[in-house]
């Protein structure tokens, strides 16, 4: 794959981008919280791709609506526009913001595997599924039988939660903000991604 351009789609909430939101002290537009753009995980493993000699592009499909309504077609319609991006590899790191409390009406498991299906409807983009930053129960158990089910490679993030060092509390005073991944929690993110991601390309 390294003698051609390689298209990775990431399907990612506010870890992997977040416009502007002043009212929390977020006032910039990349991966929540790190301290520069350089340092979110999606551009570090864009920088591993691209220093180990991988011609490579990337496009973000923003997922926060899908996780917290993921039931609701609209918006997997919103999607759209990135099944002309015909992306190579896809890295679903989502589920942070979903209702596991809907689990037993609209089973995430369910639609989530919708989701892959339909950013990938010819089966050809190798796909990466990771569980949560956060823990989310019921919802990393879906990711993790989806990913033996389809024999999926799928990074294991949940432990990241553990270690307060790695989130950003000392940046930002805001719960929310100072709760997602500081410049350690996105290189740790991008590390536990990498191997999975290298063996692909």
């Amino acid at each position: 794959m390294n003698k051609k351009e390689t298209r990775i789609l990431f399907v990612g909430n506010s870890i992997t981008w977040h416009p502007v939101k002043e009212e929390i002290g977020w006032l910039n537009e990349w991966g929540m919280a790190a301290s520069s753009e350089d340092n979110d995980f999606v551009h570090l493993l864009m920088k591993k791709v691209h220093d180990s000699g991988f011609v490579a592009e990337y496009k973000i499909a923003w997922a926060v609506a899908w996780e917290r309504e993921y039931w609701d077609a609209v918006h997997l319609v919103a999607f759209k526009e990135f099944l002309n991006f015909k992306p190579d590899i896809i890295i679903v790191k989502i589920g942070e913001n979903s209702v596991p409390v809907k689990n037993e009406e609209y089973p995430y498991k369910k639609y989530y595997e919708k989701l892959i299906d339909y950013l990938n409807p010819q089966d050809e983009s190798k796909t990466i599924v990771c569980t949560g930053f956060w823990k989310r129960g019921v919802i990393d158990e879906a990711v993790r039988l989806v990913a033996v089910e389809r024999n999926y490679p799928m990074v294991e993030l949940n432990h990241l939660d553990e270690d307060p060092e790695l989130k950003a509390y000392d940046i930002y005073g805001h719960k929310g903000a100072g709760h997602h991944p500081g410049d350690l929690g996105m290189k740790a993110i991008a590390d536990e991604i990498w191997d999975s991601l290298f063996e692909i390309l």
